[in-house]
């Protein structure tokens, strides 16, 4: 039986850890546990927790300093976040304004506890589907060209060498011309399943736009065209016409850092010479 979402519990009280751990274990879900601040903010960023229950008032860091931490890393920033306090409801705003998603009370009450898990853990997942939605493409599922800058600007600032790759279809206009756009539709969806089952962490494809591409590669450009080589096999396996892919290439290196804009020119125009060189070698076979 496969585990449920990960709740992390942090409290100071023994007991109060016990209780909560006993109950959110029965009910299914995948529970660690903390006894004071600064434990449960490192086993926060080491776990990534779906939902975490923290206590006000604790030794060190205290629930308000915990949670603003947790909002404040982009890793953990999207994590519900429920606090646990006895105190009056006159300090819910200010947890609010920390970034709190909600509150149960002491002494607890399981079915409390029960409901407002199962509230957080439902919104957490609508609001991270919502999320996941905008920065797809619909027709191939690759990330959109909205989280394809993003993603490129993060890369610039993590300092690693790395490939900034374009790639566009090699007569594609012809594909949906002589097919139709359910074929080209197709065949971009092979092109991004293809490339995509190629990829390593931390590399990234994204469809930047009609039938071109973009690709966050980062390992040496010799394995990017066995690469390319692999996906036009998988493409001439699963259609009956000849179609090849052009590639641009750029390269990050952290000693002579370029900027996103530069990278991206410089990998469009090494696209547009290979796309050139490609259509100048078929109209000498077609005449020859």
């Amino acid at each position: 039986m496969p585990a449920g979402p990960k709740v992390l519990v942090v409290d100071d009280d023994p007991a109060c850890l016990r209780i909560l751990r006993k109950f959110l274990e029965k009910e299914g879900y995948e529970v660690t546990v903390a006894a004071d601040g600064t434990a449960g903010l490192a086993q926060a960023q080491e776990e990534k927790p779906a939902l975490i229950i923290c206590d006000w008032m604790m030794p060190g860091l205290d629930g308000p300093q915990v949670c603003q931490a947790v909002k404040d890393d982009p890793d953990l920033k999207d994590t519900f976040f429920i606090f646990l306090t006895a105190m009056e409801k006159s300090y819910i705003g200010e947890g609010i304004s920390k970034g709190a998603d909600d509150f149960i009370t002491k002494p607890i009450d399981p079915v409390e506890v029960g409901a407002k898990v199962k509230a957080g853990l439902r919104l957490s997942l609508a609001q991270k589907t919502l999320r996941d939605q905008a920065r797809r493409d619909e027709l191939t599922g690759l990330f959109n060209r909205r989280h394809w800058d993003q993603a490129l600007e993060e890369a610039c600032r993590a300092g690693q060498p790395f490939l900034v790759v374009m790639a566009d279809v090699d007569r594609f206009k012809e594909i949906n011309d002589l097919w139709g756009h359910r074929v080209g539709d197709a065949f971009l969806q092979e092109i991004a399943r293809a490339w995509s089952d190629l990829l390593q962490e931390p590399e990234i494809l994204a469809r930047h736009g009609g039938d071109e591409f973009a690709c966050l590669y980062y390992r040496p450009l010799g394995s990017l065209l066995t690469l390319r080589r692999r996906v036009e096999k998988s493409l001439a396996a699963a259609f009956p016409f000849p179609v090849g892919l052009s590639l641009g290439y750029a390269r990050f290196q952290p000693e002579q850092p370029l900027t996103p804009v530069a990278l991206m020119a410089q990998a469009d125009r090494r696209l547009y010479e290979e796309k050139s060189q490609h259509k100048a070698q078929l109209e000498k076979a077609r005449k020859g």
